[in-house]
């Protein structure tokens, strides 16, 4: 019965060993996946994120593709058009919800203006997306019957001869509409208050 212990321990030890022997190789290869890679003396550098300032530059710049110095990059502009369904939805997942006023996010974008991408991922779990969206859907109702923050749109907004509007001439500077806010208790409420 003894030996049989021993052996039972020396198999737990073994296995753990192995684990472990596992784990440092895993934790070794994803160091040597992820790390700054040196290449004849020179170290790569990750990106920095630029100031919201320079995309705008880049998409203006672009404006009017009709312009004969962008005839070279209209090659460029033909395959990001294969991206522009994920450009789409990454972009309507980055919308601000009705609780907020404003969502800034990250974006990552060609330098010529071919295409912009939002470069976050929601972080909200779905049962708290759910909660969140059934308590807007009562008070939009509401808002609705009110006319507060709701606005009819005429269709279609622009002419077809109409130049496209741009953000920094018109929209930077308009302040956003105050979010739909729930009445909620300080204490009654209290795990849900960071919610909205």
């Amino acid at each position: 019965m003894a030996e049989a212990d021993v052996t039972m321990v020396d198999g737990v030890e073994e296995e753990e060993e192995e684990i472990q022997a596992k784990a440092r190789a895993w934790s070794k290869h994803q160091n040597k996946r992820w790390a700054a890679r040196q290449q004849f003396g020179h170290t790569e550098a990750h990106d920095e994120y630029y100031p919201p300032e320079l995309c705008r530059k880049i998409v203006k710049d672009h404006g009017d593709m009709s312009s004969r110095k962008f005839k070279a990059e209209k090659r460029v502009h033909l395959g990001a058009l294969k991206f522009s369904c994920h450009a789409l939805l990454k972009l309507m997942q980055a919308i601000p919800m009705p609780w907020e006023a404003v969502r800034n996010v990250k974006v990552l974008y060609h330098v010529t203006g071919a295409i912009t991408l939002v470069n976050e991922v929601p972080t909200v779990i779905e049962p708290v997306y759910v909660a969140q969206w059934a308590t807007m859907w009562l008070m939009m109702r509401r808002e609705k019957r009110d006319r507060r923050h709701f606005k009819r749109m005429r269709f279609p907004p622009f002419d077809d001869e109409e130049p496209v509007l741009d953000y920094a001439d018109n929209l930077l500077d308009v302040e956003p509409l105050d979010p739909i806010e729930l009445e909620l208790d300080e204490e009654e409420d209290a795990s849900i208050l960071d919610w909205f």
